[in-house]
C-alpha cells in the first residue's frame, strides 16, 4: 500500500500509528495522520501559507482528540476518512506527475476530505487545494 509513498511520507504514517496509539485510538484517524505530517516536517504548513501556525494546528488537534485509556492493538488500521486521504494523495501526485507520494500529497488530500477533523483544521487555518496545488507547481518550476 505505501510503495509508492517517500520514506518521509511512511514515516507519517508511522508517526500516526504513534499517535493514534497514545491516545487510545482503534484506528488512525484524519487528525493523527497531520499529527505524523506535523511531526516529520514541521515547516510544511507554512510553504502554504495559512492563518495559523503548525503550532497552533497542533494544540488544536491535540484539544479535539479525545484520549481514551482502552488498551490498542499492536496494527492500527486506517479508518475510512484516513484512507480517503491516501487515495486523494495517489491522484494528486498523479495530476502532478510526480512518481512517488510525498508529504505534500498528503496535505492535499486532507484538504480534500471533508469529513474528517485533520481537513476541518486545515480548511479554518485558510489552506485549500487551488492554492495548494499552485504553490507545489511554482515550487517545482523554482527548483528546475
Amino acid at each position: 500500500m505505501f510503495e509508492h509513498c517517500t520514506e518521509r511520507a511512511r514515516r507519517c504514517i508511522y508517526f500516526a500509528r504513534q499517535s493514534a496509539a497514545k491516545y487510545g485510538s482503534q484506528t488512525i484517524e484524519t487528525e493523527h495522520l497531520l499529527l505524523g505530517i506535523l511531526q516529520e516536517d514541521p515547516d510544511v504548513i507554512s510553504r502554504f501559507p495559512p492563518s495559523k501556525t503548525a503550532k497552533e494546528i497542533r494544540a488544536e488537534i491535540e484539544s479535539r482528540i479525545a484520549k481514551n485509556t482502552a488498551s490498542t492493538r499492536i496494527e492500527i488500521p486506517l479508518s475510512f476518512p484516513c484512507k480517503v486521504i491516501l487515495a486523494y494523495s495517489a491522484e494528486e501526485a498523479e495530476r502532478l506527475h510526480h512518481r512517488k507520494i510525498n508529504i505534500d500529497h498528503f496535505l492535499i488530500g486532507a484538504v480534500r476530505e471533508e469529513d474528517g477533523t485533520a481537513g476541518q483544521i486545515l480548511r479554518s487555518a485558510g489552506l485549500n487545494v487551488i492554492n495548494m496545488r499552485e504553490q507545489m507547481l511554482l515550487d517545482e518550476t523554482a527548483t528546475e
